[in-house]
């Protein structure tokens, strides 16, 4: 995943803290106020070109890393939703709860993603080169 920003200061170990505009999801932003389209945040990155507070750099991240996370948040509470209606099915219960051991394992597996996801490695960013 490749992003810009522009390295606010500079951090110890080689590290710089750059500060990345977030974009919505939904791709329009009409100031509903439930994205969070415009804002700044500002991430740890190894800095690899000895870039200087002030300069626009290139912020890459690993693919893998984005990956696994986003299993995990979106994944994990789906395959409980599945889960829990197929175990509901198989123990001969009715439509309804089915549909409420569905809700259950949506659940389970919402609490297991949160419970995972504090436990994740943090995603590495690396400043790889400049932005004209």
């Amino acid at each position: 995943m490749t992003q810009t920003g522009i390295v606010k200061r500079l951090l110890d170990g080689g590290m710089a803290e750059v500060s990345v505009e977030r974009v919505t999801a939904c791709a329009h932003c009409s100031g509903c106020g439930e994205c969070i389209y415009g804002k700044e945040i500002l991430v740890p990155a190894i800095n690899r070109i000895y870039a200087q507070p002030g300069e626009r750099v290139v912020l890459e991240s690993e693919t893998k890393t984005i990956l696994q996370v986003t299993v995990l948040i979106y994944m994990l509470p789906v395959a409980g939703l599945f889960l829990g209606y197929a175990a509901g099915a198989l123990l001969g219960l009715g439509q309804e709860k089915c549909i409420i051991t569905s809700a259950l394992g949506l659940g389970a597996g919402a609490l297991l993603s949160t419970y995972l996801g504090k436990r994740f490695k943090k995603i590495d960013y690396f400043i790889t080169g400049y932005k004209r």
